[in-house]
């Protein structure tokens, strides 16, 4: 095996092996923390100045951003970040309950203790950010959980599917971090479903389910 060559730029260590999936995962994750906003344009010469590459892997990166849905392309301006509205909003969460629904029938018919325990866990993790209004810390340990409730499913297709919605959900989130009203109630929101699984009744925790998803629907669409 040769040896990977890397160079540090800015911070970040580009492998040259694989330039374009290094500024693929940096410019994700500058997306989905909202250091680059909503609607803010991606100008491929200015990034590629800034890491001092060729426009080709920064291409092929804004290329895969966009098949993802992340940005957008339009006539006479350029390619820019997709602006979340309330419309989208709406529509990813119908979309998002089909897909957890699928998901928490799964784990509800074929769970273990451990599984049991890790979501309780993540919900403890979660009331401690809510108790030291750690805002970040609470949305990223919610999402760890809805993460862990899919993967528990092991279905590579629900894993596929779910990984691209909250790659948007989390791009949402970036809106303020809107439906974060009550740090303590969105934490303690999880408790039914770990229940529900619990129970072993499929329908019931798709319920439960679908009940927490329209409280977070509703939450956000009061911030909009």
């Amino acid at each position: 095996m040769g040896v990977v060559k890397q160079d540090e730029t800015n911070g970040l260590v580009i492998q040259r092996n694989s330039v374009a999936d290094q500024v693929y995962f940096d410019l994700r994750a500058k997306l989905l923390s909202g250091q680059i906003a909503q609607g803010e344009r991606i100008v491929e010469a200015s990034i590629a100045k800034s890491l001092g590459i060729s426009r080709a892997p920064i291409r092929e990166a804004v290329n895969r951003l966009t098949e993802a849905g992340l940005l957008e392309s339009r006539t006479h301006y350029g390619t820019s970040v997709i602006q979340m509205s309330a419309e989208k909003i709406r529509e990813l969460y119908v979309v998002r309950n089909a897909i957890e629904a699928l998901a928490i029938r799964a784990v509800a018919e074929r769970h273990t203790s451990e599984d049991i325990k890790k979501l309780r866990k993540l919900i403890k993790t979660m009331s401690n950010f809510a108790k030291n209004r750690d805002l970040p810390g609470l949305v990223d340990a919610e999402l760890e959980f809805h993460e862990a409730l899919w993967r528990m499913a092991k279905n590579p297709y629900i894993e596929k599917v779910a990984g691209l919605l909250f790659d948007h959900l989390r791009l949402a989130l970036t809106i303020d971090n809107a439906g974060y009203k009550n740090l303590m109630d969105v934490a303690q929101e999880h408790e039914p479903l770990v229940q529900a699984i619990e129970s072993g009744d499929p329908d019931k925790a798709a319920a439960a389910l679908a009940e927490h998803i329209m409280t977070s629907l509703d939450a956000f669409a009061s911030t909009k």
